[in-house]
């Protein structure tokens, strides 16, 4: 558990206050004691030097020294120059022992004061001893040796006063010492304050409620933290109303929507669905998120199509079948949505309930299919009388034959508009349902050359080939021959004389690449999206006039998905094109 301000604070101004406290209580109490020193000291010398000129000789008259020294705790001692005790204020000389080996006795006869402090051999106790050189001036008794006057004090009295000042000081520091670290205490308490306000700020902006506001008071640093948090909840708040007006809006046009849309993560379980897509399922209500989506929807094609989706990081597009009664037919778009952290990316499905399409696009195909059936029987009957009466008609009845070979053209060209429709019905039922079969495109192109091959020559154009690869492919023969055909066919049609019509082939195992390149004409840009179209024509004349049914792209665009390939163009404005089929060859 965490500790307060306080507690981190506190004990360490309050060692520093008692380390400061001791450290001034140490030196006050040393400086006491030397300046007790020096005054002992100073005292002992003025004593002997007082001595020295008061006391007469001889010295030996005791009385007279403690009469001297009345009043005093001051030991006086006078020693001959032979360390001799000549007389001492308290003891008998005659039983002191030699003093010169004093320190401070040789020093003195050396003419310096000496000054010692050791423990007295007399009286036990820790002694200062000051001892003054012999005066200059002889004694009065001539011949009489020149004595030191030595004057000596215990520090017991020292070490007394001493205790006596640490006995009052020890009180008074241990009072101020805790009258600081109350102080203190408050002090420190005191700036805890508009920190807790802080703190507590704090705490109602994390639970959400960004319009609280902190009071701005304390020192300058701390009302600048304080006022940065509410300018920082201020902006918050705002940026929190940008993005719940952003999600209320998206959320209104997810709901809105007719298409399903469904956000999955890296791993495929379900962020969101919208109000359309838990329809499409069947899942009105039942909670989703964090399901998986196999799991949820129990839709393996729609699994299989996100996890492609992941794989290769592309743009797709697919079409699915949900088992229901009558079977409903969703187009799904799926896209990858990468992100900055590292939780992976996501991938966004927007599916389309394209059940009505495919039954409108079935209702035309019927529609298509049974009127073409219903007019090539009249179609043909027209044609075979159109024969008869051409047969019967004499020579000399030119318009009679006139008008019945308009008859038999139009007939002629209505038979293949049927034949191109009945055509087109039959790849639009089996579209991706291709058998394939293994073949020789040499034989193919070999074929489709010998058709159109005396229809180049009348044009001068020649037509060439070119391999890339093996020659053998797999799929249906008869559909790709028709579609060469178409592709030849337009190529010759819209070629100037003295051109070339080329087929490229370009065989691999996995994809079987057919060009058909022409140095024609070109198709202007403006039209290339539409001329796979059913009955369009880039120039309407000129197709009228080769005889065009405006189906042949269309058939040839048909084949290739029934082979679940594509087809592409590249052409440009009287430079040619070049029409490129893709046909998968991992059956």
């Amino acid at each position: 558990m965490r500790r307060s301000l306080f507690f981190y604070m506190y004990p360490a101004y309050l060692v520093a206050i008692v380390l400061a406290f001791g450290i001034l209580s140490l030196i006050a109490t040393r400086m006491f004691r030397s300046v007790l020193y020096q005054e002992k000291l100073q005292e002992l010398h003025t004593i002997a030097t007082l001595a020295g000129n008061a006391i007469p000789s001889p010295f030996t008259d005791q009385d007279q020294l403690r009469h001297f020294l009345q009043g005093t705790t001051v030991r006086l001692t006078i020693i001959a120059p032979d360390g001799t005790v000549l007389a001492e204020s308290r003891k008998d000389p005659e039983s002191l022992e030699n003093h010169g080996d004093r320190r401070e006795i040789i020093d003195a006869f050396q003419g310096s004061p000496g000054v010692s402090l050791r423990r007295s051999d007399t009286t036990g106790e820790p002694t200062l001893y000051v001892a003054l050189p012999p005066p200059e001036q002889p004694l009065e008794i001539p011949g009489s040796p020149q004595p030191v006057f030595r004057a000596a004090a215990s520090l017991a009295q020292i070490d007394l006063r001493l205790r006596e000042i640490i006995a009052v000081l020890v009180p008074a520091v241990a009072g101020v010492l805790v009258a600081t670290a109350i102080i203190t205490a408050m002090i420190i308490n005191r700036a805890q304050r508009p920190l807790r306000t802080i703190q507590e700020g704090a705490r109602h902006f994390s639970r959400g409620n960004l319009t609280h506001r902190i009071e701005v008071r304390g020192p300058e640093e701390i009302s600048l933290v304080a006022t940065a948090l509410n300018g920082m909840a201020e902006r918050l708040a705002e940026t929190i109303h940008r993005i719940e007006d952003q999600r209320n809006e998206s959320e209104a046009v997810l709901t809105s929507m007719v298409e399903g849309v469904i956000l999955v993560d890296a791993n495929r379980n379900i962020r969101s669905m919208n109000i359309a897509s838990q329809k499409l399922f069947r899942k009105e209500g039942v909670p989703c998120r964090g399901k998986h989506l196999l799991e949820h929807l129990q839709n393996p094609d729609l699994n299989y199509f996100a996890e492609e989706v992941l794989k290769t990081g592309e743009y797709a597009e697919a079409t699915i079948t949900l088992p229901k009664a009558p079977p409903v037919h969703v187009q799904v778009h799926g896209t990858l949505l990468r992100r900055q952290d590292d939780r992976g990316p996501r991938v966004l499905l927007v599916l389309n309930d394209i059940t009505r399409l495919k039954q409108l696009e079935a209702i035309r195909r019927d529609f298509v299919a049974n009127v073409s059936h219903e007019l090539k029987t009249p179609v043909t009957a027209i044609l075979g009388f159109v024969e008869t009466l051409l047969d019967e008609v004499p020579h000399g009845t030119d318009h009679t034959r006139q008008f019945l070979n308009i008859i038999g053209k139009h007939a002629n060209r209505l038979n293949l508009i049927i034949e191109d429709l009945l055509a087109l019905s039959r790849l639009e039922s089996q579209e991706g349902m291709i058998e394939p079969v293994r073949f020789s495109l040499e034989r193919i192109v070999e074929r489709v050359f010998e058709g159109y091959r005396d229809q180049a020559r009348r044009k001068d154009i020649d037509l060439r080939v070119h391999y890339d690869g093996h020659a053998q492919a797999c799929g249906a023969a008869n559909l790709l021959e028709q579609a060469l055909n178409n592709l030849v066919e337009n190529a010759i049609k819209y070629s100037e004389p003295g051109g070339e019509v080329a087929i490229i082939v370009e065989n691999r195992d996995r994809e079987m690449r057919l060009q058909v390149r022409d140095t024609g004409q070109g198709i202007p840009q403006e039209d290339v999206p539409r001329i796979f179209e059913r009955f369009f024509r880039v120039d309407r004349a000129r197709s009228r006039e080769l005889g065009g049914t405006g189906l042949g792209l269309a058939i040839v665009k048909h084949i290739v998905l029934a082979h679940r390939g594509d087809i592409t163009v590249d052409t440009r404005e009287g430079s040619g094109s070049t029409f490129t089929l893709r046909i998968p060859q991992d059956q």
